[in-house]
């Protein structure tokens, strides 16, 4: 297992300490993530021996069903967070799987040629131009290579960015753009209030800000809490989009 400390972006670090700090208790909270994984595994191409790729693996909630599916595969887990490639180290351990792990900036240039498979789960909206990742991504495919990704869509916390705005507060949620490939979507409001919906992001880790955003004051904060519960019954909607991207 690499675990050298690689030249990790600002941004990136800023995000990989705040995973990795929740890297024990994560996939207690996580269970969002964890159906997710699921249901971009259902889209996993049949493969006999791939060199797989998994950017941003966190405890490996995708990665079990990588090395399930495909027993005499080669897989090279990656994550920013030192943390979070330590447990998913744990969680796979007796897999008996062709694995590597390796702590890695998806946001930079990736090294990788010729793969077979690249996947990601809930990672490409931490990073800033997640199209321009998308393409290099694809170049790094082997002829017929498949790049399967799940994020959170443009329609995400549609509710909670709605009550920032009415309020004139600054929003902190990240630029979420329409990505190319997209051949699943689904609307999911999995927390009871938006309180539950703030909680459930800092238990995992999942409260980084958009580049240059000032945070809410407490009280800013509860007004906003307050609005979203009073106009929208506290719902806060997760947008998932599901991709497929093929190198010809």
């Amino acid at each position: 297992m690499s675990l050298n400390s690689p030249i990790l972006s600002r941004r990136s670090a800023a995000i990989a300490a705040r995973f990795g700090a929740k890297a024990d208790v994560y996939e207690a909270h996580a269970g969002l993530q964890a159906d997710v994984a699921a249901k971009l595994a259902k889209h996993l191409p049949d493969l006999k021996t791939p060199k797989v790729l998994e950017l941003g693996c966190g405890t490996g909630l995708l990665s079990r069903h990588l090395v399930a599916r495909y027993p005499e595969g080669e897989f090279h887990l990656t994550d920013a967070a030192p943390g979070m490639i330590g447990a998913c180290r744990n969680n796979l351990d007796g897999a008996g799987a062709n694995v590597s792990y390796e702590v890695m900036d998806a946001a930079a240039p990736i090294a990788y040629e010729n793969l077979d498979l690249i996947v990601t789960s809930m990672m490409l909206h931490w990073l800033n131009g997640p199209v321009a990742v998308l393409t290099g991504l694809r170049r790094r495919l082997a002829p017929g290579g498949v790049l399967l990704f799940a994020t959170l869509g443009p329609d995400s916390f549609a509710e909670w960015r709605t009550v920032l705005a009415t309020e004139g507060l600054p929003s902190g949620t990240p630029y979420l753009p329409e990505l190319p490939g997209v051949v699943e979507e689904e609307h999911l409001t999995p927390d009871k209030d938006s309180h539950s919906f703030l909680r459930r992001m800092q238990a995992v880790g999942g409260l980084h800000p958009r580049d240059g955003y000032d945070p809410l004051s407490p009280g800013a904060l509860r007004r906003a809490i307050r609005a979203t519960n009073i106009r929208f019954g506290g719902r806060v909607t997760w947008h998932i989009v599901y991709g497929r991207l093929e190198r010809p």
